[in-house]
């Protein structure tokens, strides 16, 4: 049984009646979240009226209700469309804070000159600003409400969207992995025959089995060190395959690595590197190498800790993307599985280095059962 004090899971799909009912109602409101604070303030209008009227409340009269009305509808956007995302989501929302708070100074500023020219009296300078402070302060209290709400079923659909596309690449996997151990065992066979006419040949088939063995790998199942290693040499066996003498690479990955079966590596986390070197470097001048290092280190303790790194020239016809190279992604992963990973890109004029750490201290909560 469940405690009390565990909040319910939310189920945000069209199974849901109550949900659906909710997100097609707010679907233009999301589509336009400036229609939430014009029905904000048009019920702020509706109640602060009726309330005035009904208990004939002494009142400044109708350009000061229209003034205030105003203000307090741009200040509310400068909250909700400003302040609170740079808050809660951008990585230095100093800027835009700054920004946000001088133009909720500017905003009350202009009020109290509209005050004046309109001849509405009210209180000396000193008492409006506190007065007004107080109201925004208000304004702030009720915009983060409904911008709660608002940033809430956005990630409630962000999540559901997530979700259907993780399905349908579950679908695709395991339409993919349609029978992989008779695919693989038969494809052994046809190795074993080849061994007869050309070792050579052998040694390419059974690349071919390592890399699709390792494609056949679930994400959320335990990925190996020593698998991911094996992979990695198998993708530059095929490279080698491929571009035959046209390749340079100055491999130095310790094949000691290959005996480390019970660490965790997330699959793809190392290739992606790699061939991020081969998407974006040159790896067909021969003298800039590509050069590929790997080993485990040992410190003063007996840790031992994973060094990785990379080196290639860069190819300069080529636009980088954005993300550099999808560091920002490995950055994810690293970040998930490795609280003490450090990944550390350099670029030069002509070349771009990475250096990846991992101290496999202990195992961590986040790594897949075997």
């Amino acid at each position: 049984m469940k405690s009390i004090l565990t909040p319910p899971e939310i189920q945000f799909s069209g199974t849901n009646p109550r949900i659906k009912w909710i997100n097609d109602k707010m679907r233009p409101f999301l589509a336009h979240p400036i229609l939430i604070l014009l029905c904000l303030w048009g019920a702020y209008i509706l109640l602060d009226g009726s309330t005035t009227y009904y208990f004939e409340l002494p009142t400044p009269g109708f350009v000061y209700a229209f003034i205030t009305t105003i203000i307090g509808f741009f200040s509310s956007c400068l909250y909700f469309f400003w302040l609170f995302p740079s808050v809660f989501y951008a990585k230095k929302p100093w800027r835009i804070i700054s920004l946000s708070l001088l133009g909720i100074s500017v905003l009350s500023g202009l009020k109290y000159l509209l005050f004046l020219l309109a001849g509405i009296q009210t209180h000396t300078l000193l008492d409006f600003f506190f007065y007004e402070l107080m109201r925004q302060w208000v304004f702030l209290v009720v915009t983060f409400t409904v911008w709660g709400f608002y940033a809430l079923i956005k990630a409630l659909q962000a999540k559901q969207r997530t979700e259907a596309s993780f399905d349908r690449l579950r679908i695709v996997h395991n339409k993919g992995q349609l029978s992989p151990h008779f695919t693989l065992n038969l494809i052994g066979d046809i190795s074993a025959k080849s061994l007869h006419f050309s070792p050579e040949l052998f040694e390419d088939i059974n690349h071919f089995i390592t890399i699709l063995r390792y494609a056949y790998i679930d994400t959320e199942n335990f990925n190996s060190l020593s698998a991911e290693v094996q992979a990695i040499l198998a993708y530059l066996h095929g490279q080698k395959l491929r571009f035959e003498n046209a390749i340079y690479i100055q491999d130095e990955i310790d094949r000691q690595l290959l005996d480390y079966e019970g660490l965790y590596m997330p699959k793809l986390l190392l290739i992606t590197l790699i061939e991020n070197v081969f998407k974006h470097g040159i790896f067909q001048d021969p003298t800039c190498p590509v050069l590929i290092e790997a080993k485990m280190v040992y410190g003063k303790s007996p840790v031992p800790i994973l060094s990785f790194s990379t080196q290639n020239k860069i190819n300069k016809d080529l636009k980088l993307s954005k993300g550099k190279f999808g560091l920002e992604t490995v950055r994810n992963l690293l970040d998930y599985f490795f609280d003490s990973a450090t990944l550390t890109p350099t670029v030069t004029e002509d070349t771009f280095s990475l250096t990846l750490t991992i101290p496999y201290e202990e195992s961590n909560q986040t790594w897949p059962n075997r």
